[in-house]
C-alpha cells in the first residue's frame, strides 16, 4: 500500500527493529498498551505477540481491513486523528496506568509530546521512535545547543533516555532524517512549581532569541524597573544566555518574578 505524503507516512521495514522497540516496552501479558500509527502492523505484531491488550489509533482508513485481517484477536483499532481523540475519556475506558509504544508520524511529534505532558499520570512507560533531532532536544542538558523549552517542560514530568538510533534506510519511503527510539518513564519526585503559567511563560521568553542574554530576553516580559529589581535580589548572572540555566534556576527565577 502506497504511503500518503500528506499523512507523513514512512513505514518501518525491519522486524528486528520493531522487536527491539517492543522489548523496551517491558510488556507483561494482559497489559494495556496504546500504539499510534500502526500502519502495516510491523510493530503491532511484536506488541501483540507478547500478550498485550492493544489499542491502536490510525488516521489512514485504508489500514483498517488489512490490520483486522492480520490481527483478528487482541487488537482494538480506532480510525481517528490521535490529536482529536478525547484522551481523558479514552484513558478512563480501561486500566490505568497504561503504556504507549509507537513509531509515530513525525509531523505530530510536538503536539503529541504536549498531550503526554498533560496526561503524565496515566502512563507507566512510553517507548517512541521520533526524529533524532527531537530526541536530542528531549535529552539535552544545560549548555547544549539542543537544550530549550521542550527539554524543560517534558523533563518536569518524565525521565527521558535515548535508546538507539534508526537510520533512514530502514523506512519506506525513505525519509530525510534519521530516527531515535526513546524511553519515557514518570519522574518519581516532581519538582514544585509554585507558578506554573509564569514558569512556562518564562522559559519561552528566555529562549525567544537564543543568542541574546537572559537580561535582553526578559526585558520585554517584565519591563526595565522589575528587571533591575530582579537582578538586585537574584544571585544569577543575567549576562548569560538562557541555555546555561538549569531547571532549578528557572524555578527559582519564576518564584522571584512572582514576588516583584
Amino acid at each position: 500500500m502506497k504511503a500518503i505524503k500528506a499523512l507523513g507516512q514512512h513505514f518501518l521495514t525491519d522486524a528486528g527493529i520493531a522487536s527491539r522497540i517492543a522489548d523496551l516496552g517491558q510488556i507483561s501479558a494482559g497489559e494495556r498498551i496504546w500504539e499510534i500509527g500502526p500502519g502495516h502492523g510491523i510493530l503491532t505484531d511484536e506488541i501483540l505477540s507478547r500478550g498485550a491488550h492493544l489499542e491502536a489509533f490510525e488516521l489512514d482508513s485504508r489500514m483498517a481491513k488489512p490490520l483486522y485481517k492480520r490481527f483478528p484477536e487482541g487488537l482494538k483499532l480506532e480510525i481517528i486523528d490521535i490529536l482529536k481523540l478525547d484522551w481523558a475519556a479514552q484513558i478512563a475506558s480501561g486500566d490505568s496506568p497504561l503504556k504507549l509504544i509507537a513509531n509515530i508520524p513525525y509531523q505530530i511529534t510536538s503536539p503529541l509530546l504536549y498531550r503526554l505532558e498533560a496526561h503524565h499520570n496515566s502512563f507507566s512507560r512510553i517507548v517512541m521512535m521520533i526524529q533524532k533531532e527531537v530526541a536530542e532536544r528531549l535529552s539535552a542538558g544545560p549548555g547544549g545547543k539542543s537544550y530549550g523549552p521542550l527539554t524543560l517542560r517534558l523533563a518536569l514530568k518524565y525521565d527521558i533516555h535515548s535508546a538507539f538510533m534508526v537510520g533512514k534506510e530502514y523506512f519506506e519511503p525513505v525519509p530525510k532524517v534519521d530516527s531515535m527510539v526513546i524511553t519515557m518513564t514518570p519522574r518519581q519526585r516532581l519538582p514544585i512549581i509554585n507558578h506554573p503559567e509564569l514558569f512556562h511563560t518564562l522559559i519561552i521568553r528566555a529562549f525567544a532569541h537564543r543568542r541574546k542574554t537572559l537580561r535582553n530576553n526578559l526585558l520585554p516580559m517584565i519591563g526595565k524597573d522589575k528587571l533591575h529589581k530582579l537582578e538586585s535580589i537574584s544571585t544569577m548572572d543575567f549576562g548569560l544566555r538562557a541555555q546555561t540555566l538549569s531547571e532549578e534556576d528557572f524555578i527559582c527565577l519564576s518564584d522571584l518574578i512572582a514576588e516583584l
